[in-house]
Order: C-alpha cells, then structure tokens, then sequence
C-alpha cells in the first residue's frame, strides 16, 4: 500500500507482483504484508505466510517482519478476518492492526491528514525489528 509507505517512511511497494527478486546472493529481503481486513485479503495474506513458511517459490533471501492488516471500513470486521487474522498470529512473526482513517480517503496526500498512532507505533515497531536495539556492553 502506497500510503503506509509514505505515512512510514519505510520500504517499497510492490503491489501485488509477488515476492521481491532476490539471488542467494544478496542480502536477505525483508519483507513486510500488507492486507486490506477483509475476507479476500486475509486470505490472501494466509496464502503468501504459506508459500513463505515452506519455501514455496521463493526467489531467494526472503525473510517476513510481519503481516499488517487494514481496516476496510470503520465497522468491526467479520468473524472470518478476525478469525484468520488469529491464525497468521500463529504463522507471522507479527500482525499489526491499523485502523480506519476516514480523512485518507479524501487526500491526494496522506501527509495532509498525519500518521494515525496505529501508523506511528507499526513505524517503531517495524524500525525494531529492522535494528534491534543493542545491548550496552558490560
């Protein structure tokens, strides 16, 4: 998603191309998911956590920080999403909720409406998992 790469300020987006094209070569890719909250994008969330977790067609270095899942509108989601969403908590090293901004919809940029707190604790959290903070030697 285009707008949490620039409300984060980290990554690329990818669309729906796949995984990123990398060679046992390079360094390892890190990876975050994005799913809209619903039922076909949970599902396919649950399929590239698969394909991941077994190898499946990978390219290379691939390794996955997490699956974030947005909201697709302000109501609750239905049991199905959050039904998957508790089984990729079991398969995705993490999965990360952010909620609905009905401000974004009426932005040409999403720095006009700011990053939500659900935006700017996945930023921390994804920066952590990128650069574990170092112990202080003793």
């Amino acid at each position: 998603m285009t707008t949490l790469v620039r409300l984060t300020g980290i990554g690329l987006d990818f669309g729906s191309r796949g995984w990123p094209l990398v060679t046992p070569a390079t360094p390892p890719a890190h990876v975050v998911l994005v799913c809209r909250a619903t039922a076909s994008g949970t599902w396919a969330a649950t399929g590239a956590i698969e394909q991941w977790r077994r190898r499946s067609g990978m390219p290379g270095p691939v390794g996955v920080l997490g699956v974030v899942a947005v909201a697709a509108s302000p109501r609750r989601p239905p049991r199905i999403v959050t039904d998957r969403l508790h089984l990729l908590r079991g398969w995705a090293p993490a999965v990360w909720n952010v909620g609905w901004v009905d401000a974004l919809l009426a932005a040409d940029d999403p720095h006009d409406v700011g990053a939500s707190p659900d935006i700017e604790a996945l930023r921390h959290a994804i920066r952590q998992k990128i650069h574990p903070p170092q112990e202080s030697p003793r």
